[in-house]
């Protein structure tokens, strides 16, 4: 038996053996990625990276025709004996690998079991940064990368060939220091977001593999690649540990930035988006408006709606908001004095937990008054800390009612930014006067340039020099913080006075009897589990 293994190994071929000459090939690999693809012409194809013993890499796809003969017989990390298949030119300019040439199977490539190829058989062969940055490079290629994340911005949803996408950027530094910038999309983008915010204390190495080589303005970048790259955090591999072994011992802390405002991204800058594509509105037009449409608004925010509560506890898994249950008890049924958490989409009981920013912000402008919506994601770009920095770490015990504000989220009070909202149909036939947020621009001259090229000609606007609204009354006015939704509803809000630069005064604007809430710490706990019954 042993004989025959042997005889069977020893006349397999190698990848670096494969060419177009004939198609009765045998190989023995292991699939070190997998994915699906769909394309116009081609449809939905099934596209794997192969290595062999010596490590060499191969692309090899699947057509649609035959994706469903093969699909359930292939799995990432696999090692399989490959026997009758085709072998073509390779091309394109998203190669995962240097091969000159592809497999394409056959209806009669033939797959066997075989004994596994190494675990550590990765096929991971980062490049340097230097050799991304000069050039040097070829961007047709795929590539590896491993770094340190030393800066991160908020997840932005910015427009890609008329569909919204969620984009991620990062700053990378290896053992020299040297510095890569990364642009992640898509799911890469809110996943990696989400770990970041889970991070602790500990460095964050990211893992890239297969990544494109991005070329902007003679400035270089490393990006994810539609469903062919794979991002890992901290992963437990041999190059990681040595990598961290080589980094500078200089405990350098995360940083949380704006991104750059003008970047173009495949399609629409967020400054034509706002200052072109948009059309612009104040918030009486928005009351007004009686169709479904999007709209930049440029408005302050003077309050936070704490009745709505700041944040909510969602699944770290399918991101969704968790349900609060009665606890089973073993005696009787529900414990209606305990509770745990419910995943509906996930439908698993005690799922692992991650808080998320819900902000209900009032805002004003010269018009009128209104609230506004911020998910996580946009209020992370205004508070520049995840929302579980602010709520601290999940534990056992009780969980406390998100309605006490932070210190962090009271200091949006007076602040001016440009919104961009969504006017839904239950805005103006239910008369639901809570708009969603699309997208943000906190950067002070986008604002300035917005607020002097694009204002209605004759109104009085802001002048959002320093991005914070100045009392008159340097002690005396007060900054709504945590205004009740009852309180909110009634008051009625009147239009501040301006000449010049931004400078209202709230006690003109507010109620001076309004509610304002103590700032307190809020903790996050969860019910213990009564085992005992």
């Amino acid at each position: 038996m042993e004989d025959g293994i042997a005889s069977t190994i020893s006349c397999l071929d190698f990848v670096s053996d494969l060419k177009p000459f004939k198609s009765m090939w045998k190989i023995r690999v292991k699939v070190i990625r997998l994915w699906k693809q769909y394309t116009c012409v081609l449809g939905e194809t099934m596209e794997m990276v192969l290595a062999d013993s010596k490590g060499d890499m191969i692309h090899a796809t699947v057509k649609k025709e035959l994706v469903s003969q093969f699909v359930t017989l292939i799995s990432q990390g696999e090692s399989k004996l490959m026997v009758n298949f085709i072998v073509t030119m390779a091309a394109g300019s998203y190669r995962p690998t240097k091969h000159p040439y592809r497999i394409v199977f056959l209806p009669t490539t033939r797959l066997r079991m075989c004994d596994a190829l190494p675990s550590n058989l990765t096929g991971l062969d980062p490049v340097k940064f230097e050799s991304i940055k000069d050039g040097s490079q070829n961007t047709d290629y795929l590539v590896d990368v491993i770094g340190q994340i030393v800066e991160v911005s908020h997840v932005e949803v910015v427009s890609v060939n008329g569909k919204d996408t969620q984009k991620l950027s990062l700053e990378l530094r290896n053992q020299d220091d040297d510095r890569l910038p990364m642009v992640l999309w898509g799911k890469f983008a809110t996943d990696v977001n989400d770990a970041i915010q889970l991070r602790g204390e500990h460095k964050i190495i990211v893992v890239l593999r297969f990544g494109k080589i991005k070329v902007w303005k003679d400035e270089r970048s490393i990006s994810n690649a539609y469903n062919v790259s794979d991002v890992a955090l901290n992963p437990n591999l041999e190059e990681v540990q040595a990598f961290i072994e080589l980094l500078p011992k200089d405990d350098m802390a995360l940083a949380i930035v704006d991104p750059k405002p003008l970047a173009l991204t495949n399609g629409v800058s967020d400054k034509d988006d706002f200052f072109i594509h948009t059309p612009r509105k104040s918030i009486a037009d928005v009351k007004a408006s009686r169709q479904v449409e999007k709209c930049v608004v440029m408005c302050t925010i003077a309050g936070i709606d704490s009745d709505m509560g700041w944040f909510y506890l969602s699944c770290k898994v399918c991101s969704k908001k968790v349900l609060t249950v009665p606890s089973e008890s073993e005696d009787d049924g529900l414990d209606l004095f305990k509770h745990n958490y419910f995943c509906v989409k996930c439908n698993q009981h005690d799922p692992r937990l991650i808080p998320r920013y819900k902000l209900h912000v009032v805002v004003l402008d010269h018009t009128s008054d209104t609230k506004f919506l911020l998910f996580d994601n946009l209020a992370l770009q205004l508070l520049h800390q995840p929302c579980i920095e602010l709520t601290g770490p999940i534990t056992d015990e009780e969980v406390q009612e998100p309605y006490l504000l932070p210190a962090a989220i009271n200091n949006l009070v007076g602040k001016t930014f440009l919104f961009k909202i969504q006017i839904e149909r239950e805005n103006y036939l239910y008369k639901h006067e809570t708009y969603k947020v699309l997208k943000i621009i906190t950067n002070t001259d986008m604002i300035s340039q917005f607020d002097l090229t694009q204002s209605p000609t004759g109104s009085e606007t802001f002048k959002a020099i320093d991005n914070s609204i100045v009392s008159d009354a340097p002690e005396g006015s007060m900054m709504l913080r945590g205004c009740s939704s009852q309180q909110s509803d009634s008051t009625s809000l009147t239009p501040a006075k301006r000449i010049g630069a931004p400078v209202i005064n709230l006690d003109e604007t507010f109620d001076q009897t309004s509610v304002t809430r103590t700032n307190c710490p809020v903790k996050i706990k969860k019910e213990k589990k009564d085992k005992s019954g």
